[in-house]
Order: C-alpha cells, then structure tokens, then sequence
C-alpha cells in the first residue's frame, strides 16, 4: 500500500514537469491602409559607442579607478515618423 502511494506520488510529480509549455507569438498584423486619424512612427535605435577610459582619479580627484571601458550615448533612440507613404 505504501509502495503505491510512493509511486503515484512520483509520477504525479514527473507528469507536472514534463508537460509541454506553450509559447504565444504575438500577431501580427499588415494592412494596406491604416484607420484615419492615426500617425504611423518608426523606432529610430539610439546611437552608442564603446570608448576606453585611461586609469587614473575620477573627474573629481575622489578616487582612483582602474582602465576599463564605458558605453555613451551618442544620440537617444525616438520615435520618428513614417514619411515614406
């Protein structure tokens, strides 16, 4: 009896983790003509560059910190709107 509860007890935890997961793609949706009154943007990606810093103080004269290299922002992503139609 004890064997059988055992068991049924693994199996209810195996088949709850072997289940398949489903993974929702978003729609998406093309049409010819958009509804009026609405404005049609593009997300314009912002601008980065990767430059190396030299060791040496902070700007302030705190602390020193190693050579290492940091991520600017050249210009900040927008939304842009579609002038092609």
């Amino acid at each position: 009896m004890i064997k059988r509860i055992v068991l049924l007890a693994v199996a209810f935890t195996v088949s709850g983790c072997s289940q398949p997961t489903i993974e929702i793609e978003p729609a998406i949706v093309i049409s010819g003509e958009s509804a009026p009154g609405t404005v049609e943007t593009i997300w314009e990606e912002p601008m980065v560059d990767v430059i190396e810093v030299p060791p040496g103080l902070d700007p302030e004269g705190m602390y020193y910190r190693p050579s290492h290299q940091a991520v600017v922002e050249i210009r900040q992503g927008r939304w842009r709107y579609d002038q092609g139609k």
